[in-house]
């Protein structure tokens, strides 16, 4: 498979990512509000957090579907999939006291170690991505001819 298809792959994995976890998260806004005050965090940054998160996720998802906007969806992406796997990995080196999950949907019903893969691997795409994005712009996921 070559790198453009590759690429295309990993921005619709990405739009499909942060579109379902945003949505999840603004569907049940009460209950991510809840685990975010139960977050290692202040209460004042937990609801910050709570409303902030879900519109950089659709932010990012948008700007991942527009060539024009795609580097800089790659790098929101980067973005939060950094600092989400930096906290899954402080949470399996024990860090925090309590550990709630804050997760969206499906992501629920993993362990904290396949969480990890899973945002390892999209980390991984979206560095692709960029690499990509930095030798010429890229083609919009809804654009079927690669």
């Amino acid at each position: 498979m070559n790198r453009k298809r590759i690429t295309a792959i990993s921005l619709c994995l990405l739009v499909l990512l942060f579109s379902y976890t945003s949505a999840d998260k603004l569907l049940n806004l009460d209950r991510f509000t809840t685990s975010m005050y139960n977050q290692p965090i202040p209460h004042w940054l937990a609801y910050a957090l709570a409303r902030l998160i879900p519109v950089a996720e659709i932010l990012t998802a948008v700007s991942l579907l527009f060539p024009a906007t795609q580097r800089l969806g790659l790098l929101s992406s980067f973005i939060l999939l950094s600092t989400f796997t930096l906290y899954i990995t402080f949470i399996l080196l024990h860090f925090f006291r309590k550990i709630p999950c804050s997760c969206a949907g499906i992501f629920r019903h993993i362990t904290w170690q396949q969480h990890l893969w899973i945002n390892l691997l999209m980390l991984a795409l979206t560095v692709l991505a960029l690499s990509t994005a930095s030798q010429k712009p890229l083609r919009s996921p809804l654009n079927h001819s690669i």
